[in-house]
């Protein structure tokens, strides 16, 4: 499979009642003579999504939902697409490895200048160009690392092997991969040595990514009233990646993760993205004022940032395939997903997830610009 990425107090109820419905046009957000449309917003969204074999998305406001669409199916079995059906979220998963990252930043004597070397196991073999990358050059993906392979494997060999290329912006899922050893040593130094001393090298890479996922769980999902997930598929309750007409409708199911997850790879619903972009955005319940400020200022996790009416735009998108029809490229023929977390100006957070792909992957930033810059009316 390929993985490919392109570039408040009422949500303190949430968390036990969730998200509560607000009426369209309350609280309206102006902008000179104009206001901010939600139901336009959403209209604009479902005319450039036509096409896809299904989709769900959910539209936030002022920290509640404003607005929801589904439409189609999410299986070849002609399974509905549901706001609260899982999917691999796929790059989405970066901002979720990244707000879980920066929460250790102010807690530990790291900053986003701080090389990680000391912070990689000791026992695998470290090139130096490799022990000298910063936090930030990973999470920027300014470290010049190359490739999307995020096995155990790959990622070692990675760390072995000097680094060639130019720290350009080259967009590598090894870059966040790496946080599944990272993140554990960060949390716990002392039992992370423990382990690694005493566990066989497999149980090792077992026991960090088991607690890779157990720190971004108890840092981010469950601080926005979501339930324990992984990386692993849900039984039963999964989308699939389909092709779009007038392709033959085929379709792949989800692989395990679970031993490569970190730069892609989590299991969320839509409206579980949505809670997640929500709660970043509007709350302190996931991040302080001082660490939302550390991930926006830096683009940390966010690889779409863009202006938009009334400012900035700070989204990451994601994208999954598998190549059926063996042509290069994402073409016609094949299958995957694609999923997008935005925040947007005029207190607006979109989540959506694509059950499909077409001849070429959908410009969601471009969709979601041109959606929303037309959606203010007077």
């Amino acid at each position: 499979m390929k993985h490919i990425a392109k570039p408040l107090t009422l949500l303190m109820l949430a968390a036990v009642a969730g998200f509560q419905s607000c009426k369209k046009n309350d609280l309206p957000i102006q902008s000179n003579d104009k206001k901010f449309s939600t139901s336009l917003f959403k209209q604009n969204l479902q005319k450039a999504l036509s096409g896809a074999r299904g989709y769900q998305f959910v539209i936030t406001q002022n920290g509640q939902v404003a607005d929801t669409a589904v439409y189609g199916i999410g299986t070849v079995d002609g399974v509905k697409s549901d706001l609260n059906a899982f999917t691999n979220i796929a790059s989405v998963t970066k901002t979720l490895t990244a707000a879980t990252v920066v929460q250790y930043m102010l807690q530990k004597d790291v900053t986003i200048d701080s090389k990680i070397g000391p912070w990689l196991p000791a026992t695998w073999k470290i090139h130096d160009t490799i022990r000298k990358l910063t936090f930030k050059e990973l999470m920027t993906h300014t470290s010049g690392i190359r490739g999307d392979q995020s096995e155990w494997e790959s990622l070692m060999n990675t760390v072995a092997t000097t680094i060639s290329a130019p720290k350009t912006g080259k967009y590598s899922n090894i870059n966040f991969a790496l946080f599944r050893a990272i993140l554990p040593k960060l949390h716990d130094s002392a039992a992370f040595r423990s382990k690694e001393l005493h566990m066989a090298p497999a149980d090792f890479r077992k026991w960090m990514s088991q607690e890779y996922i157990r720190l971004v769980n108890f840092h981010v999902l469950s601080k926005a009233g979501i339930p324990t997930r992984g990386c692993a598929p849900v039984t039963g309750k999964m989308f699939m990646m389909m092709t779009e007409a007038p392709e033959r409708l085929i379709g792949n199911d989800f692989s395990d993760w679970t031993e490569k997850c970190g730069g892609g790879g989590w299991v969320l619903t839509t409206m579980e993205m949505s809670r997640v972009i929500t709660y970043l955005t509007h709350t302190n319940n996931i991040l302080s004022p001082e660490e939302r400020e550390l991930m926006d200022k830096n683009r940390l996790g966010w690889i779409g940032v863009f202006p938009v009416t009334g400012g900035m735009a700070y989204g990451h998108d994601g994208a999954l395939m598998v190549d059926r029809n063996k042509i290069d490229g994402v073409n016609a023929g094949d299958v995957g997903i694609q999923t997008l977390i935005i925040r947007l100006p005029a207190k607006v957070e979109l989540a959506i997830g694509i059950n499909s792909i077409g001849d070429g992957w959908r410009k969601v930033y471009d969709i979601v610009a041109l959606a929303y810059n037309n959606a203010w009316v007077k």
